[in-house]
Order: structure tokens, then C-alpha cells, then sequence
């Protein structure tokens, strides 16, 4: 079985083969030969760079969300093509630095799990799609966030460190994130991560000269103050490529490490993308039920019934994936005009029962409209309801009409 994670930013880009130790990074661009096809990535692009005769590409996944494009010796690229040939080259180089590696023989399926910070829906459409055409035949393929890359590497640790609330700096040039995750205690095993960024904003080209290191530093005590008053930690983590090192903030580090445990890993999300590839591989899942941006917080059902039994058919349950979750049944109604649905927190407050009226649909004898019900999440606290009119057979044609209604699931607390 081989395991892949890769954690893809604008500025720097870490893949993780196989196992925790086998981790690399590499700057997120890439460079083309102006008088030739031969494309390069990383640090061997920049070196490419500085004797000339190559064209320099960066700030590949913002020139992706963007659905640009860039011009090289006259010939145009789009985004997707430019990230793709990134992407090719990482894997390619990754497996390289590991072909001499005893690496340990494991049943399952061949996993590939991307994570970035953002866990915006289109986006990820997008990314999934691209990392299916790329890598398809050979992994099976998924994407997740950060908060949620988290989540998965700190349930792989040792169980006191997440014993209590555990906490997380990311530093990345100019992009402070802070993380928690909290795991249950009770009966229902389920973990809860959050990410959030920072109004704070700290250069890595500041911290070049000695004024800046304790400007940082200042920045990051002052947030430190502030973050963890009142809050008792089983551990803090430090992560990205800001805190390869972490002598340039000697005051941040005395307040971080007073009373609580502190690890440093540069490397967290690519190897907790990684440790969820295993995960998906050997066909399992977490321990505990993750909720986080990029997973439901609700159990989503609508009532039913079959051989005058009543049950609850769920669209969606707490833990799902929102971003793939889509769900179509067909119902055939008995002497009603409407479709009824629960909404149960999965934590915290009390159920909502919701009512969607099926006014319009041509009226015709009791349970002779058979209807199409299909659910897909717009985010994470929004599903999409769509029911169409489908007749039944040649006796009642159907008339094609849709009703669309959104049910708001309601806020989450992360």
C-alpha cells in the first residue's frame, strides 16, 4: 500500500511518503528553459533562476483559484496546467529521495490525501478533480483542510498529549493561524477542530535583521497572551516553515512553555494528511468523530416509511464529508404535500423539525406522484433540498417541475 500526503500552499509545498520520517518541502513554483520544453520545480528552479535563461512561475495555487494563466517565451499556460506539472514533478522528486528506503510491505489501497488551509467548496471541487486526472489510475484520491490535517495527526500521538484542549500556531510568510482541538470525555467519542487566522502579519523577509526577529517576537507574545488566557492545554504545537526554528522568539517561547508541554512540527499537515491516507487505504476511519469546517456537525433526516414501518432516512450524518455528501431518493407521498426533516445537533442544543410544503405540483389521486429527492451541501451549515415531480409511468407523464428550498442547519461553534 503506498500513503502519500502533500500540504499545498502558495509559498511552499511538503509531501510525505509512506511514513513520518520520509517528509520533504519544496517552494511552490516552478520554471521553464526560454529556449527549450524542460520544466523544473522547487529549490532546483530557483537555482535555474539565478544563472538565467529560464522563466520563473510562482504563486501557483493563488493563480489556480483565480483561473488565470501565465506566458512563457510567448506560449500560455493555464493555471491548471502549470499546477498540474507541479504537482507530476513533486511526486516524481518525492519518490526519488525514497527509492533506496526499506520501506514495510502494508495491505491496502494506494491513497493520496492533499490539505490546504482553506476549505472553500469550489475550490476543493476543483483540486479533487485535477488530482483525479492527474494521479487517478494509480491512488485513490481526497482533499481535507488544515483544521481537519490537524485533527488526524494529533489523534496518531500519544493520548495525554490530547488529553485536554490542545493548541496550534502555523507560521507561513505573512499568514498566522491559530488551531485547537478538543476531544470528548463522555460516552460519544468525537474531537472538535477550529482553525482561525490572525489579524497579525508576519513577514519572513522582516526577520532577516535582528530588529525584526524581536518585532516578531513581540507580535507572537502579545498573541500568545491573549489566545491562551484562561485556557488549560495539554500540549501546543508549533507548525509551517516560520517555526523551523524557533530561537529568533526566545520571550514568545518562555510564555508558551510555562506549565505546558510544547512540540514543534514543521511539518504537521503533510504528515496528518498523510496518516488520514493510511486511514482510507486499510478502509478505516477515526477512532473518534471528527467535526470540523470540512465536516457536518448535524445528523439531516427526513421521515419515511416502508411496509408501514416509519424510520428515518438520513441525508447526511455528524462526521461526513460535506464537500462530496450528495444523496437522492425517491418517495412517493400518501395523502400529504410535503416532505418533513430533522435537524439533530450533534453536540449541544435540542433537534428542529422543518417542513417543506410541495405547493404547485399537479394534483393527482393519493400515491400517484412518485418524486425525486436529491441533497447536496452548499457549506457546512447549508444543504440544498431539491424535489422534482416525476409522474408514474405513462399514467401520470411527469411534469418536470422542481422546488428548491435551502435548510439552514445552523451555526457551528468551532
Amino acid at each position: 500500500m503506498k500513503s502519500i500526503g502533500i500540504s499545498l500552499g502558495d509559498d511552499y509545498t511538503d509531501i510525505s511518503l509512506y511514513q513520518e520520517e520520509y517528509t520533504y518541502r519544496f517552494p511552490t513554483l516552478l520554471c521553464r528553459e526560454k529556449r527549450g520544453t524542460e520544466f523544473s520545480i522547487g529549490e532546483e528552479a530557483y537555482k535555474k533562476n539565478l544563472t538565467g535563461g529560464v522563466v520563473l512561475v510562482d504563486k501557483l495555487l493563488s493563480l489556480f483559484k483565480k483561473k488565470g494563466s501565465a506566458t512563457i517565451e510567448g506560449q500560455c499556460y493555464e493555471a491548471e496546467e502549470l499546477l498540474s506539472i507541479f504537482l507530476r514533478f513533486l511526486l516524481k522528486e518525492g519518490e526519488k529521495r525514497i527509492a533506496e528506503k526499506d520501506l514495510p510491505e502494508e495491505e491496502g489501497k494506494d491513497t493520496l490525501v492533499l490539505t490546504l488551509r482553506e476549505g472553500e467548496p469550489e475550490l476543493f471541487k476543483r483540486l479533487k478533480e485535477l488530482l483525479k486526472k492527474l494521479f487517478g489510475e494509480e491512488y485513490s484520491v481526497q482533499c481535507i483542510s488544515h483544521t481537519e490535517a490537524f485533527a488526524h495527526y494529533l489523534l496518531r500521538q500519544d493520548k495525554t498529549l490530547y488529553n485536554r484542549l490542545v493548541g496550534m500556531f502555523e507560521f507561513s510568510n505573512q499568514v498566522l493561524h491559530y488551531y485547537e482541538m478538543q476531544v470528548s470525555k463522555g460516552a460519544k467519542k468525537y474531537a472538535i477542530s477550529a482553525g482561525e487566522a490572525q489579524p497579525e502579519a508576519i513577514s519572513f523577509d522582516i526577520m532577516e535583521k535582528p530588529q525584526g526577529k524581536r518585532m516578531a517576537d513581540q507580535i507572537l507574545s502579545g498573541l500568545s497572551d491573549k489566545i491562551t488566557r484562561g485556557k488549560v492545554y495539554s500540549a501546543f504545537f508549533l507548525s509551517g516553515k516560520g517555526f523551523e526554528s524557533t530561537d529568533f522568539a526566545p520571550g514568545f517561547m518562555k510564555k508558551l512553555l510555562k506549565g505546558r508541554r510544547v512540540c514543534v512540527e514543521s511539518f504537521l499537515f503533510a504528515i496528518g494528511a498523510l496518516e488520514y491516507a493510511k486511514l482510507l487505504g486499510r478502509g478505516e476511519e477515526e477512532e473518534y468523530l471528527l467535526l470540523c469546517e470540512t465536516r457536518v456537525a448535524y445528523d439531516v433526516s427526513v421521515r419515511v416509511s416502508q411496509k408501514e414501518r416509519e424510520f428515518p432516512y438520513y441525508l447526511a450524518k455528524a462526521g461526513d464529508a460535506w464537500l462530496e455528501k450528495e444523496e437522492e431518493i425517491l418517495l412517493l407521498p400518501d395523502q400529504q404535500d410535503y416532505i418533513d426533516f430533522t435537524v439533530q445537533p450533534f453536540v449541544g442544543s435540542k433537534g428542529r423539525q422543518l417542513r417543506m410544503l410541495l405547493e404547485g405540483f399537479p394534483k393527482r389521486e393519493e400515491r400517484c406522484t412518485k418524486l425525486s429527492l436529491k441533497s447536496r451541501f452548499v457549506d457546512a451549515s447549508t444543504i440544498l433540498i431539491s424535489v422534482e415531480d416525476r409522474g408514474l409511468g405513462d399514467l401520470h407523464p411527469a411534469s418536470g417541475m422542481v422546488i428548491e428550498e435551502r435548510i439552514s442547519l445552523g451555526k457551528t461553534n468551532y
